[in-house]
């Protein structure tokens, strides 16, 4: 036959067991305090921002990179246009000069009758 637990380790465990369900009464009955619910709604919010700023730091190195190349593009594009703009310019005025010819030539060579 098996030794029992001498008397002694049973209510040393019944005590912790009854310590733990006292501190758990006791975390609920706290947890319900207007007080401590709003310090736990700060302490989540606070939270929330460190998980923000977190990702903004993993992510910057790479946004920043694609920022800079899309600036790049946009000044490359910057100077395409200024130039393509003047020369589009000059071939608009051409074409309508040509335009004005062939319409007064068209309209000598017509035929009115009446």
């Amino acid at each position: 036959m098996g030794k029992h637990r001498p008397v002694q380790d049973r209510i040393a465990e019944a005590q912790a067991q009854l310590a733990a369900l006292v501190a758990k009464a006791a975390s609920k009955q706290t947890a319900n305090d207007p007080q401590v619910q709003a310090i736990d709604e700060q302490i989540r919010e606070v939270q929330n921002s460190v998980l923000k700023f977190n990702r903004w730091h993993s992510e910057a190195p790479d946004k920043i990179a694609n920022f800079e190349a899309r600036a790049d593009e946009w000044r490359d594009r910057l100077k395409t246009a200024d130039k393509a703009r003047a020369q589009a310019s000059r071939e608009v005025a051409a074409l309508r000069e040509q335009r004005k010819a062939l319409v007064a030539k068209l309209a000598a060579e017509l035929k009115v009758t009446e």
